[in-house]
């Protein structure tokens, strides 16, 4: 009775936990995040926190193997512990022999694929009618389980997109400032930002769906996204420097869906913010040999804000250099 009761416990954590994970979107199970959680600390780890380590590449598809093989290993466990809580659930089809132990855990195996090899089977009406659920069961949960995949990997090409259209207004926050700058005013970067905007929301959304997407790195850090996101947060920081008009209904949405990803960042995979330096001190020497008009002070002024940045980039394996290039900044740190 004892088996009966952890096997039927087993197969409602787990069906719970795929249920939670392919068709929710509010997250993966316990169960996922904390596999996913557990790899991709691994990997940096042994990446030795570096995120230019090409280790660090295989972590989501890593993650993504874990999570599937873990959930068929669990529904097989469950559908065992179930059959073994009964002598003689399970019968060899030809000699009617009560199976053991192994016979009973490969006639589990092959009733959640739905093989049906038929050299074992179920004694009883009950247990027939347990395998038939099994099977049924095991079918439908790998089936959403695999084509849970497709979106995953849909979110990660976004993620992709978002940090290369974002490097390429600028590899740096000055960068981006002056390429934007056509001699009056910077309505280029404007011009770009409700694309970025709408994508940035959209990515905030897909990691609610599928939380998966934060393990998938890229080891450069020009086409990372948490690089991306910081230089995109550090630009509008130096447009509180210029002073030119700009378009504020379009910084206003841009700054709100920074924000909302940031918040769901700290919230779910920040557990506090590191009590660091708040970031390097931002030369706009480039911005005024260019002919930007610049507000006074000549520094962006450090804040709380910039400690959260900070965390983001080192819990990635990045740093501010990765942001602004020892080039671009003054020497001073605050």
């Amino acid at each position: 009775m004892a088996l009966l009761v952890l096997g039927i416990f087993l197969f409602l954590m787990v069906a719970l936990d795929i249920a939670k994970t392919t068709l929710s979107m509010r997250g993966g199970g316990k169960i996922t995040n904390a596999l996913s959680r557990g790899v991709w600390r691994l990997f940096f780890l042994a990446a030795r926190r570096q995120g230019e380590s090409r280790l660090l590449e295989y972590a989501g598809q890593c993650v993504l193997i874990s999570i599937l093989l873990t959930w068929i290993v669990c529904l097989w466990l469950s559908l065992f512990l179930a059959l073994a809580s009964h002598p003689g659930s399970v019968i060899d089809s030809t000699t009617k022999a009560a199976a053991d132990l192994w016979e009973t855990f490969y006639y589990a195996g092959f009733t959640l694929s739905t093989l049906g090899v038929g050299d074992y089977s179920a004694s009883g009406d009950g247990w027939r009618v347990l395998t038939s659920a099994a099977a049924f069961c095991g079918l439908t949960f790998i089936t959403v389980a695999i084509t849970y995949f497709v979106p995953v990997l849909s979110a990660v090409s976004l993620q992709n997109q978002l940090s290369i259209i974002v490097t390429s207004l600028g590899r740096t926050p000055q960068q981006i400032l002056l390429n934007s700058w056509n001699g009056t005013d910077l309505s280029r970067f404007y011009d770009s930002a409700t694309g970025l905007s709408q994508m940035l929301v959209q990515h905030t959304l897909n990691h609610h769906s599928y939380p998966v997407v934060h393990c998938f790195h890229n080891s450069e850090a020009s086409k990372s996204i948490i690089p991306a996101i910081v230089t995109l947060d550090e630009t509008l920081r130096l447009l509180d420097r210029v002073d030119v008009d700009q378009n504020r209904l379009k910084r206003k949405v841009l700054e709100a869906a920074i924000n909302q990803h940031l918040d769901m960042l700290k919230a779910n995979y920040l557990r506090r913010v590191s009590p660091q330096a708040p970031g390097p001190v931002v030369a706009l020497e480039p911005l005024e040999h260019a002919g930007i008009p610049l507000k006074r002070p000549a520094h962006v002024e450090q804040d709380e804000r910039r400690r959260l940045l900070g965390a983001l980039l080192e819990a990635d394996g990045w740093s501010w250099d990765d942001v602004f290039g020892a080039e671009h900044r003054s020497k001073g740190v605050s």
